[in-house]
């Protein structure tokens, strides 16, 4: 059936929020106080559809820059203001963390939503899923698994993936990079690709079955002008490690096209300067899911840290780095909530950053550890929510809440949250 519906609200995931009898219908392609046309199925307590036709546009809807929005599932918000996509992200931030973890607002601070430097052309790095031979692309919108960059599975089922030519949120460089892989032509049994960019040259990972063919392409690719290394599997062909410019100690934050890094480069140090406020005058900090060191380098060599993470490669990144700068940090490779709960030693603060899944068990270790402060940098809401429910029941209190937007035209944003513990 066709519908008449006006647009109320985003919610998480980047779809928008309207009523259809009494229904919820999730809608993509629309904006707050649209009134548009939609063709729904009427069957269950709520649906996703698609805005067929905007019959009356809303104060926050602008025209998308992108000709195929409609079609790819990487910008869910193009078409609603940057002013609007902040504001929803700030009441996506209260709302979760009331709903889900029952902090009623106004009983901790909420503070204003720390807004990107650039809206487009911030992204550094991506991962790009087959679209066809010699294509890549990102999910078909309604299809993406709610992960970052968008992925190429729902639920565990192949979904389509929209074939990508340019990316309006793509460096300069990092489109460079993609035309030079697509000029490579089709590289067999390659799922996906990933792409980084440093300052001058970049990076790229070929995550599939590795064969003599495939290393061909491999070397070919390497050969670019703009490519200074590639991964491949196990195999590393060139340098594939991107150094940032050093930080005011010294230390260069490391990277690689295989490893998790900041999409965001110019929000960094707004992330970076937003943890280090949080932690306040914590002398001993222990940080878990430290990755390659985003958050670590900055806080040496004036706190004493010990650093955490599963992901050995990434953790050698954060090694030399440190090393490089002689700056002193003790590294421990290992899952986090096990770490924790053998932890030893000064502690005034724990700065986490788990992935978007969260840190249920690392949080129900660190109730037991009981440090004064916690600080916890969250890439979801939800998932924030929930495990400060389960730090809320451990004695635990929010003090404050501050939204970060890293990723203008996607749902996706950054939360630093932090706790104290309770008298």
């Amino acid at each position: 059936m066709i519908a008449k519906l006006t647009v109320e609200s985003l919610v998480h995931g980047g779809e928008a929020l309207a009523h259809h009898q009494g229904r919820v219908v999730f809608l993509r392609g629309a904006a707050p106080g649209d009134v548009v046309e939609v063709e729904i199925t009427g069957e269950g307590r709520f649906e996703h559809a698609r805005a067929l036709r905007v019959l009356q546009s809303g104060a926050a809807r602008v025209e998308a820059p992108c000709p195929i929005v409609d079609s790819c599932g990487g910008c869910p918000l193009q078409q609603v203001s940057y002013a609007a996509q902040l504001a929803a992200k700030e009441e996506l931030t209260a709302d979760a963390l009331e709903r889900i973890g029952g902090f009623a607002r106004g009983s901790y601070q909420l503070l204003p939503i720390v807004q990107s430097p650039q809206q487009f052309h911030y992204r550094r790095r991506a991962r790009m899923h087959r679209a066809g031979p010699g294509k890549w692309g990102f999910a078909n919108a309604g299809a993406v698994d709610r992960s970052f960059p968008s992925g190429a599975v729902n639920s565990g089922r192949a979904v389509e993936v929209t074939p990508v030519e340019e990316c309006l949120l793509f460096e300069p460089l990092l489109q460079e990079l993609l035309e030079a892989v697509r000029a490579a032509g089709d590289l067999p049994g390659v799922s996906d690709v990933g792409l980084l960019a440093g300052a001058s040259k970049g990076a790229v990972d070929l995550r599939g079955a590795v064969t003599p063919g495939l290393r061909k392409r491999a070397e070919k690719l390497l050969a670019h002008k703009r490519i200074r290394g590639v991964t491949l599997g196990t195999e590393v062909l060139g340098d594939p490690v991107i150094a940032d410019p050093p930080l005011p100690s010294g230390a260069r934050l490391r990277a690689r096209p295989d490893t998790f890094a900041q999409a965001n480069r110019a929000a960094v140090p707004l992330l970076q300067a937003e943890a280090q406020r949080a932690l306040g005058e914590a002398a001993n900090v222990l940080e878990l899911f430290c990755g390659s060191g985003t958050l670590t380098l900055p806080l040496l060599p004036g706190r004493a840290v010990t650093a955490v993470e599963s992901a050995r490669p990434a953790l050698a990144l954060l090694r030399r780095s440190a090393d490089e700068a002689k700056l002193p940090v003790k590294l421990i490779a290992g899952d986090a909530a096990e770490v924790v709960r053998v932890f030893q030693g000064p502690l005034d603060a724990v700065l986490l950053d788990p992935p978007r899944t969260g840190a249920a068990d690392a949080v129900q270790a660190l109730a037991a550890l009981r440090p004064p402060r916690i600080v916890y940098v969250s890439c979801d809401a939800p998932t924030l929510a929930r495990d400060g429910k389960l730090l809320a029941a451990a004695g635990y209190t929010l003090l404050e809440a501050v939204p970060m937007d890293l990723f203008p035209q996607t749902a996706h944003f950054e939360i630093v949250a932090t706790f104290a513990r309770r008298a």
